[in-house]
């Protein structure tokens, strides 16, 4: 049973809808004991737009913590983002963390000498061997509590191959050791199935991915990845729910205070 949700967006970021009292009253409605507002930290170093900019993230912040005082007698609501992990000064991440009870890792890009690639469009194992390397470095970082979407890498991909399954292992060997749960990602449902030369498959979550990780001790935490309100808990959920099931992982409902930052 779904009782949780720590990776949930708001319209500040230009491709969602919904301020965070939408998204708290509908998982109130829910049944939920928790809620996290993570939608994606500002940056001027990535090239796209669809992110809050620098000047609202002050009006985020307290969009997010005005609901959560205000329906604190009826959820538990948390104020997080989602974040890349680049190579900038750590004061990047820890000026964040002092605003936020915690950090989502959600990594869209891999960077080489000829600029960024989009981990939505991975093409050589190069790029995806590029994008296993630096999110073993952010789960290594300390700064993250959960990791968003860890097969994004496929969602482009036709094959599992050589370099998949290596990235696979690198990422559940340290999430084992970081003792960072990994997200089961519901939004990949969302996008639909595709025909692959394997079948067919869900661009993420990859079962090939996922059969990998059992071979760790790794917490894993459905999410909607919600755009919505409504997507909170919809029919991608609950085919993520069984999927899980299927793949008898490791399932934890709540992120323990030891990964978030309890500001109440």
């Amino acid at each position: 049973m779904t009782i949780s949700n720590y990776h949930s967006h708001h319209e500040l970021c230009r491709h969602a809808e919904g301020t965070a009292v939408d998204y708290v009253k509908k998982a109130i409605e829910l049944g939920f004991k928790d809620l996290g507002i993570s939608d994606h930290v500002p940056s001027d170093l990535l090239p796209d737009s669809m992110r809050m900019r620098f000047s609202e993230l002050e009006g985020y912040v307290e969009d997010v913590l005005s609901v959560q005082k205000a329906l604190k007698d009826q959820i538990n609501v948390y104020l997080g983002m989602e974040c890349e992990y680049l190579e900038v000064d750590v004061k990047y991440y820890e000026d964040f963390l002092k605003q936020v009870d915690y950090l989502v890792l959600g990594q869209h890009y891999v960077k080489d000498d000829a600029g960024f690639h989009s981990a939505f469009y991975l093409k050589t194992p190069e790029h995806v061997i590029a994008y296993g390397d630096r999110v073993v470095k952010a789960l290594e970082s300390g700064y993250f509590s959960l990791f968003a979407h860890p097969d994004l890498y496929m969602c482009g991909r036709d094959t599992f191959d050589e370099a998949a399954i290596q990235v696979a292992h690198k990422i559940g060997k340290a999430a084992e050791d970081t003792k960072i749960p990994l997200e089961f990602n519901a939004n990949g449902i969302r996008r639909g199935i595709k025909k692959t030369s394997q079948g067919m498959r869900y661009p993420y979550p990859r079962i090939e991915f996922w059969e990998i990780i059992k071979n760790y001790h790794v917490d894993v935490i459905l999410s909607s990845d919600a755009h919505h309100p409504n997507l909170l808990y919809d029919d991608a959920m609950k085919k993520a729910e069984a999927l899980i099931e299927q793949l008898e992982l490791k399932r934890i409902h709540t992120l323990s205070m030891k990964h978030l930052k309890n500001r109440l």
